[in-house]
């Protein structure tokens, strides 16, 4: 198969690269506001909690379709189609923001559609990585994406509790237009190596057996074929639904109920956090070949143990400022690692599978977290709820139990692993 294989900075991973820094920093921009809002006007962490689990739904469905859509279609053409589809949701909403703003199932809606074409979007680019970066640079490819994402998602953080506390909602969905228009200009430009596919079985499939199908082919490859890469992604699941949940909605919650901390404390905190995921891109780029999966839960176990620092904080009423201190820097660990860790099994994964499954395979490995997300946000809004008086009991259960799940997947890979 053709591959650019001379640099890794070639035109067409260049202007992904700029791609995806757009389009993610508008979408981060828009799924932040939007929880932050109903949180804002609610009051209620299981409401909060509600918000941002329910439309990962979105990307649980979605995102196997969109390996299926990125194996079988023109990659450029199809990420200039979800970003111009993606304005056209924004600039539909303004044109009835004011009616709608405040009720709860309408910005949940905006959010599933949101998460909808993301997860297209996302199974589309992980899946051109590998068509666009040569092969001996394949980890240092995924850490400059990782990196990038990371970066976008910060500042996409950042200023959307800065903007929310001092404007409102409308002028982020003005800028968020302005963010995806700008991306799909740059789509235009893009050339990603296509490879056609035939169908299995009759030519006259209908798109339902066509994604039976697929699917079907992709998870037989995981389970049969190479079980190792499911095995993989089992820690990563548990890492979302139960460390990963616990962070993003333990975060909010606690600065503003338990601190008393503004909404652009909690950006500011959100952005920190992200920049630790920026950090640990770097670290995954620089160690490259080296990097192993084994070494990515060395990290996991440490920054386990040192969130039990937010605990001891909430449990003996250190005072608010020095609080936040320690729950961002723990946020930031967690990210730090966690970044470390998703690059080398990404990379792991894809020298692993044929280029004509990369899509399809990454998309279903893709969903495992989804759904961890999905389940672990409205649990632990509910726990949070449910200890409001102690909030310590949540964080040292779930680290505790996430310390144990990593030293048993680093002792498994290691022996399991060369």
């Amino acid at each position: 198969m053709e591959q650019i294989t001379e640099k890794l900075w070639n035109k067409n991973f260049s202007l992904m690269v700029i791609g995806q820094i757009m389009s993610l920093f508008g979408n981060m921009v828009v799924s932040t506001v939007l929880p932050f809002h109903i949180l804002n006007i609610s009051g209620s962490a299981s409401l909060y909690g509600l918000a941002m689990g329910l439309p990962v739904a979105s990307l649980i469905i979605m995102t196997p379709i969109g390996g299926i859509m990125a194996d079988r279609f023109k990659k450029h053409r199809l990420m200039f189609w979800l970003d111009v589809s993606i304005t056209a949701i924004i600039v539909g909403y303004m044109l009835i923001s004011g009616l709608f703003t405040e009720v709860v199932p309408v910005v949940i809606v905006k959010l599933l559609a949101f998460n909808a074409i993301q997860a297209i979007y996302m199974a589309t680019t992980a899946s051109s990585i590998s068509l666009l970066a040569p092969s001996d640079k394949l980890a240092s490819g995924n850490a400059v994406i990782a990196v990038v994402n990371m970066l976008s998602m910060t500042g996409g953080m950042a200023i959307a509790g800065i903007l929310y506390d001092r404007f409102g909602l409308f002028p982020i969905l003005i800028g968020c237009a302005v963010c995806f228009i700008s991306t799909a200009i740059v789509d235009l430009f893009i050339r990603i190596p296509f490879y056609k596919q035939e169908t299995l079985g009759s030519s006259t499939q209908s798109v339902t057996q066509i994604v039976k199908s697929d699917l079907s082919q992709s998870i037989r490859f995981i389970l049969k074929e190479k079980p190792i890469i499911f095995k993989c992604i089992i820690p990563a699941f548990l890492m979302e639904l139960i460390f990963g949940s616990m962070i993003t909605i333990g975060l909010p919650v606690l600065i503003t109920v338990h601190l008393g901390m503004s909404m652009t404390h909690v950006g500011t905190a959100l952005a920190i956090m992200m920049f630790g995921g920026v950090l640990g891109g770097i670290i995954a780029g620089i160690l490259g070949v080296r990097l192993s999966i084994p070494k990515g839960f060395i990290f996991i176990i440490f920054s386990s143990i040192f969130s039990i620092s937010i605990g001891l904080v909430l449990l003996f009423d250190i005072p608010a400022f020095v609080s936040y201190i320690v729950l961002v820097a723990a946020g930031a660990a967690f990210a730090f690692s966690a970044k470390i860790l998703s690059i080398a099994l990404m990379t792991f994964i894809q020298m692993e599978t044929p280029t004509e499954l990369i899509g399809k395979v990454l998309s279903v490995l893709m969903v495992l977290p989804f759904i961890g997300q999905s389940l672990g946000y409205p649990i632990q809004g509910m726990l949070f709820q449910q200890f409001t008086a102690s909030p310590w009991i949540v964080i040292f259960g779930v680290v505790f139990f996430m310390i144990a799940v990593a030293m048993f997947a680093y002792n498994f890979f290691r022996k399991e692993l060369p």
